[in-house]
């Protein structure tokens, strides 16, 4: 179903609580465990005392600021420095588990900028099991687990090819349709006429956003849903098909060009 325009809300009142108030971080790390409704938003902000690593336990968030706007998922997070602007919108309901985290803890140069990192399933769990503890800790066994994820933080991977996502308002809305329904069959000339836009404006806008042509940026969200789907267990069949993929055979083809293993290979979380 196409999302409609009217969804797209700011950041409620009530919702301004997860901009937290505090001036300097109680302890080296703060977490979030928050659900948000799809086509949240929130305003430009900067924190100047600490970094940001915006992360999802279920959904996606896509982080935004003038050196580009990537996506959040389960499988990868993005790290926005001390002193940066950055918002963020949300396409899809979806659960934030964001820590805010003192970058003095955080050696490897890599933290200085804004970049896209993958999260292994091991610090997926050190996460989500902070997520459902109370704050401020102050107990020996929470700063224990603290210790050991800020360390496998800075042994994570840099994404060198983050999936790019746009800011224009119509775009975010087919956006958020394919991320949700990575099925969707729509041409960009279907598109076009749903957004009230000619295909040649329409084509020009994305490759103007996203640096990538619809084709091509489609092709990454299916591969990346089938990637995720794939270590939970679900069948190829399956996959291909909810991807939108009619022939299984293509389908695998495409996923070995991307990943340089078949479907089959992956393995279970």
């Amino acid at each position: 179903m196409l999302l409609t325009p009217n969804k797209v809300t700011k950041l409620s009142k009530e919702a301004k609580s997860y901009l937290v108030s505090f001036q300097e971080m109680p302890r080296d790390i703060y977490w979030f465990n928050d659900p948000f409704e799809a086509f949240t938003w929130s305003q430009t902000h900067i924190h100047e005392n600490w970094g940001e690593l915006a992360y999802v336990r279920s959904g996606c968030m896509v982080m935004c600021t003038a050196q580009g706007n990537y996506m959040v998922r389960t499988d990868c997070a993005v790290w926005i420095p001390p002193g940066v602007p950055h918002g963020w919108y949300i396409p899809c309901d979806s659960w934030d588990c964001a820590l805010y985290i003192v970058p003095q803890v955080l050696k490897t140069p890599n933290f200085k900028t804004f970049h896209v990192l993958s999260i292994s399933p091991l610090i997926r769990e050190l996460i989500l099991h902070l997520a459902d503890k109370p704050y401020p800790y102050d107990d020996v066994q929470t700063e224990d687990i603290v210790r050991v994820l800020l360390h496998l933080l800075q042994e994570m991977p840099v994404m060198r090819t983050p999936l790019a996502m746009p800011r224009d308002p119509r775009l975010i809305e087919l956006c958020a349709t394919i991320i949700t329904n990575p099925g969707t069959v729509y041409s960009l000339a279907e598109w076009g006429r749903l957004l009230g836009m000619c295909e040649r404006n329409l084509s020009r806008l994305f490759m103007r956003e996203l640096g990538m042509n619809f084709r091509e940026w489609r092709q990454r969200i299916r591969l990346e849903h089938a990637r995720n789907r794939l270590q939970q267990g679900e069948s190829v069949t399956s996959v291909a098909l909810e991807c939108g993929y009619t022939s299984v055979s293509a389908f695998i083809d495409r996923f070995r060009q991307n990943f340089g293993i078949t479907p089959g290979q992956v393995h279970y979380r």
